[in-house]
């Protein structure tokens, strides 16, 4: 990407592997704020494109804005859930530099812990400053001691925004099992790709920086089975989102007969009432 000032081109951050997929997104986000049109307006987002040097090369998608639109659904669900949960416990799960806590602007009731891998914590507290209310938290998904550290509370919302698909199911399966059982109530909110959209991803990720997106999600009964204790009550389907904007709408028409392009990409909404999972007493051993 063309990101140079007057001194030069910014320094450049060292991530590899999954960490360093966090640049998709975050040039997503970039390029509608630049847009005539924005969906989600996110200036931070361009502005830590502008002021660091990340990988773009070979990962930048394509035209459609499915990714922010889907940011901006997941956005939608968060502020929902707050408005009837002013004293949650947020955990971004995988929140890379995203600037959601900004976009949401949880109440200061709000506990918000943005959860990543060490390095990408590192780079984020050169944009993101903690506060009350408001801190990140080094450490990776797949640990089983991580949540030993965040307070418990009445009410969670775990969120997981292009994430999953890059750990295997059993191992969403025990970070939802732990979650689950340590709070009395709460949702999760998370996308899911097809098989045909997994492999059309991997031929650019894995190309780009080594990473493999792993988990796909073709009947979404398997994702039910993997959260016994959860009830899944929202389904949104990125082609047909209300954020998607007119111009793409008719093209995706086709979509309604195309199941491989119709559930390329969902956003998954499900509830909890404290009931651990199969799986929770070994994760939470």
């Amino acid at each position: 990407m063309e990101r140079s000032g007057p001194d030069g081109p910014p320094p450049a951050a060292p991530l590899e592997g999954d960490a360093a997929t966090l640049a998709i997104p975050l040039y997503a986000k970039a390029r509608d704020f630049r847009s005539p049109r924005p969906i989600l307006g996110d200036a931070k987002a361009d502005e830590i494109v502008r002021s660091v040097s990340l990988r773009f090369e070979g990962m930048r998608t394509s035209g459609v804005p499915l990714l922010v639109v889907r940011a901006a659904q997941i956005d939608a669900w968060v502020r929902a859930f707050l408005a009837e949960h002013a004293d949650a416990v947020v955990l971004h799960l995988g929140c890379g530099l995203d600037a959601r806590i900004l976009r949401v602007a949880p109440p200061p009731t709000v506990t918000w812990i943005d959860v990543d891998l060490p390095e990408v914590i590192a780079l984020r507290r050169r944009f993101y400053t903690e506060r009350a209310g408001y801190r990140m938290l080094a450490a990776s998904l797949t640990e089983a001691t991580w949540i030993d550290g965040v307070r418990p509370g009445s009410a969670v919302l775990a969120i997981a925004d292009g994430v999953f698909e890059y750990l295997e199911p059993e191992a969403v399966r025990d970070l939802l099992a732990r979650i689950m059982a340590r709070y009395p109530r709460g949702e999760a909110i998370f996308d899911v790709m097809n098989s045909f959209a997994l492999g059309q991803a991997n031929e650019r990720v894995q190309g780009a920086v080594g990473a493999t997106l792993r988990w796909a999600v073709d009947d979404l009964a398997s994702v039910d089975a993997l959260l016994p204790g959860g009830r899944r009550t929202g389904v949104v389907r990125l082609v047909f989102a209300r954020f998607l904007p007119w111009r793409y709408r008719l093209p995706f028409a086709i979509a309604v007969f195309a199941p491989r392009l119709r559930d390329a990409i969902r956003v998954l909404r499900y509830d909890f009432a404290g009931t651990p999972v199969d799986g929770a007493a070994a994760a939470t051993a």
